[in-house]
């Protein structure tokens, strides 16, 4: 390869992560906008957090932010001291009894079902959740229906906030402009 496609190769690359990156950052001030829309009392700076950490998971386990962040809003209602009837804990309603040995497997520093208030551990663990349920499945509401025990009322909560999170993200991008034709000057 020529030092000039290297160099046009290396530059391309950049402007992929660039944009990559901007991308995310997008994704990112949508998701934490919806979580103090849907729980007004957080404040921007944990929901820029839980927003970032959704993020980070969501590319570890190659899932859509935007469905991480609808279940966390439709399971806890981005409530990280949330807990269920049932013993789900955190931001994505983590069922301990079911999940305790592979959650202490995975991270040794979590002993009791209350570390499952851990944002960061909470989010992560139940994307790899999601993700397992996503892998026996081709769609997302496919997905959605294992991860939360058949509900198709909380399906469709979810898949609508997706769709309010997508919408957002048309509007933050430019308008497409058109090219005005100049006549040649003769």
């Amino acid at each position: 390869m020529t030092q000039r496609k290297l160099l046009c190769l290396v530059i391309f690359l950049l402007v992929l992560a660039g944009l990559a990156e901007a991308a995310q950052d997008t994704r990112a001030k949508n998701i934490a906008a919806v979580f103090m829309k849907h729980n007004p009392k957080l404040n921007a700076k944990t929901a820029d957090k839980y927003a970032g950490i959704v993020i980070e998971a969501a590319n570890k386990y190659k899932q859509d932010p935007y469905v991480i962040g609808a279940i966390i809003v439709h399971e806890s209602t981005v409530n990280n001291k949330a807990v269920s009837k049932g013993g789900d804990y955190g931001l994505m309603q983590v069922r301990w009894k079911v999940h305790e040995k592979a959650i202490k497997k995975e991270y040794p520093k979590v002993r009791t079902a209350n570390d499952m208030f851990d944002a960061r551990t909470n989010i992560f663990f139940g994307t790899e959740i999601f993700a397992y349920c996503a892998s026996k499945t081709t769609t997302t509401e496919g997905a959605l229906m294992r991860y939360s025990a058949g509900s198709t009322k909380l399906t469709n909560k979810v898949l609508a906030t997706v769709k309010e999170l997508q919408a957002m993200d048309k509007k933050a991008s430019p308008a497409k402009t058109k090219h005005k034709t100049t006549k040649k000057l003769k």
